[in-house]
């Protein structure tokens, strides 16, 4: 079930139509509907591009199909068994550009959340939203949600999801944990705004790599009594992975020119985005499977993979109502990449080791820019980047209409 609440604010607004006092001092019901209450869409949902939505207390097909683990559509992904493990990617998208390498083990990102996932919210009572639905064999799945307005220049929210799973299968147990903070501000004379969140992830999944071949067999039979999945045989039931990070992002601006009103023409600000992560992904097994071929150690062995990374991007952006919005940024990324262990080895049998380094360190800089604007009733934007220093070079460019 997916359940949404609103509060009641007693300092709302009066409606017109209840009671006054009159000469003899009587006063009308201090109720609830002495007060007009606000309607759904002063909850506002803001993302970080800017997009406005509200709360959707409806019901409709497309809630149904949010209605996951992801709680977002998953139709261009094919899930595997247990909830919380990863998705076959069906459909290639165009729209994440990055000029810097991913991280590693991105088939278990499909539930970390990044930058893009996180919303800030401008809401006029208290709102709370709760999500609840069982899953595989002993486990449960709750995204609890709430938010609220100090003022209606100051937001907080905080949620949480918390995941766990046995599944059908052996060895297939997923326990993840995502939690999230955030909070928006702006001054009174409207001339700074400032959105920032904290998000502390961790997610884990027991690995079996698959079911052994005669297995395999016994499932494609469709003999009724292997029906019950945990009787099959897998490849191993001793690994696990984790991938865990957290993140602090603060996006802030400053008008020096405001566009006031509809007289004006046009408002200038300048920027700053901070966003610092530090996330490890770590897998471990008590013994090496033959399944994945020969090693050269046979023991118990914990391969972990750190990655940390600190951006920082000052902008200069101009609105214009004829020319649109135009944005130019400067950026530094500071990267942070490798593993706990070295590798010493004699990769030529002649007695010569080599140690290969085991992290990646360095500073890249980079400028880009953006553009929105409308025109004929068409939205248009664009957007490009690139490296200019540092050791790896790249480029992007974005455009849509």
């Amino acid at each position: 079930m997916s359940l949404a609440t609103l509060a009641q604010n007693p300092i709302l607004q009066r409606n017109p139509q209840s009671g006054s006092r009159g000469q003899t001092g009587a006063t009308s019901n201090n109720n609830v509907a002495d007060f007009v209450r606000p309607p759904v869409e002063d909850y506002k949902i803001i993302s970080i591009a800017n997009d406005t939505t509200h709360v959707d207390t409806t019901q409709s097909i497309q809630k149904e199909y949010r209605f996951n683990y992801l709680r977002k559509d998953r139709y261009r992904l094919l899930p595997f068994a247990n909830t919380g493990q990863t998705n076959n990617t069906l459909v290639y998208e165009f729209d994440k550009i990055s000029t810097m390498p991913l991280s590693p083990a991105q088939a278990r990102h499909f539930n970390y959340m990044g930058v893009d996932d996180i919303n800030y919210y401008h809401v006029p009572t208290p709102l709370t939203e709760l999500y609840f639905r069982s899953a595989f064999q002993q486990g449960q799945q709750l995204d609890a949600f709430f938010t609220m307005n100090t003022n209606p220049r100051l937001n907080f929210s905080i949620a949480y999801k918390g995941v766990r799973s046995l599944g059908t299968y052996q060895n297939a147990l997923t326990s993840t944990g995502n939690f999230r903070s955030a909070f928006s501000y702006r001054t009174k004379n409207d001339r700074y705004h400032i959105r920032a969140h904290w998000v502390a992830q961790d997610l884990l999944n027991q690995e079996n790599g698959g079911l052994q071949d005669q297995a395999l067999e016994q499932f494609r039979s469709g003999d009724d009594q292997f029906d019950d999945r945990s009787r099959l045989l897998v490849q191993f039931q001793d690994a696990e992975n984790i991938l865990d990070g957290t993140r602090v992002y603060v996006n802030h601006y400053y008008n020096l020119i405001q566009q006031k009103d509809s007289i004006s023409d046009y408002s200038l600000s300048v920027g700053h985005v901070f966003n610092s992560e530090n996330k490890f992904y770590e897998y471990r097994q008590s013994a090496a499977s033959s399944f994945f071929g020969d090693a050269f150690d046979s023991g118990s062995f914990r391969d972990r993979t750190d990655h940390e990374e600190t951006y920082n991007e000052l902008n200069v952006s101009y609105r214009s109502k004829t020319l649109g919005q135009l944005t130019f940024q400067a950026n530094t990324t500071h990267y942070d990449y490798g593993y706990k262990s070295v590798l010493i080895q004699d990769a030529n049998n002649d007695g010569i080791t080599e140690r290969i380094p085991n992290r990646l360190i360095g500073d890249i800089f980079g400028v880009g820019g953006r553009y929105q604007n409308t025109l004929g009733g068409f939205d248009i934007s664009g957007e490009a980047q690139v490296n200019i220093a540092g050791d790896f070079d790249g480029y992007s460019f974005k455009g849509e209409a």
